[in-house]
Parts: C-alpha cells; sequence; structure tokens
C-alpha cells in the first residue's frame, strides 16, 4: 500500500465520519424541535402577573417600613413615614443588589487567583518533569 493509498483511505474515513456526525446532528435537531414542540406556551398574562407580583411585594415592604416608622422613630409625626419608607423601600433592593454584585466580584477575583495558581503551579511541574 502506498503513501497516495493511505491518504485515500484516511479521506474516506474522515469523510464517513463526517456523514456519520452530520446525520446524528440532524437527528438530534429533530429530536429537540420535537420535544420543544411538547412544551405548552406561556399564559398570555404571565409578565402582568410577575409585574402583580412585584408591585405586591413593594407595597408590603413599604407598609412595613412604614409601621415601623410609625410606632419607633416617627412617633410625634407619622405622616412622614410614609415618604421615608417609599425611599427605604428602594434603598433596601439596591443595596442588596450592591452587596450580592460585590459577592461575585470577590468571588471573581478568588477564582481568577485559583486559576492562575493552578497554571503556575502545571509549568512549575512540566518543567521540574524534564
Amino acid at each position: 500500500m502506498g503513501l497516495k493509498e493511505a491518504l485515500a483511505l484516511v479521506y474516506l474515513i474522515f469523510l464517513l465520519l463526517e456523514v456519520i456526525s452530520a446525520s446524528a446532528i440532524t437527528t438530534n435537531n429533530l429530536n429537540i424541535t420535537q420535544e420543544a414542540q411538547k412544551i405548552p406556551p406561556p399564559p398570555s398574562n404571565l409578565f402582568q402577573e410577575v409585574l402583580q407580583y412585584i408591585a405586591n411585594g413593594y407595597n408590603y415592604l413599604v407598609n412595613f417600613i412604614q409601621n415601623i416608622l410609625q410606632q419607633t422613630l416617627l412617633k410625634q409625626d407619622p405622616t412622614l413615614a410614609s415618604t421615608y419608607a417609599n425611599i427605604i423601600a428602594w434603598l433596601v433592593p439596591l443595596t442588596a443588589l450592591y452587596i450580592l454584585l460585590s459577592l461575585v466580584e470577590v468571588a471573581r477575583k478568588f477564582l481568577g487567583y485559583i486559576i492562575i495558581a493552578g497554571w503556575l503551579f502545571l509549568i512549575v511541574m512540566m518543567f521540574l518533569a524534564h
């Protein structure tokens, strides 16, 4: 068997593998499409329901803060509690979001240090192996 025949054989095997993988991809795409069609669509008013839950949660938070302010800090002038409760109700989730993003940033930096240490350890081990 010469070089040309060996290359032709390798090329033929490569083409055969391509045809097999292409047919598998087509079959998988058909299965995925069929499975996706089985998923029911979301309700038409899903967005309004989500907004309603958010509004109810916000109103509950405002009322909760307002009651606390009226009973503790603003006993002399309870009408101010409504104004301050709205401001606090906006600041509480923003502060929570800021804290979560800070934690994610810390985790990202920590993961970066682990990755750098891993690559350095791998490079040192490769040099020491030779």
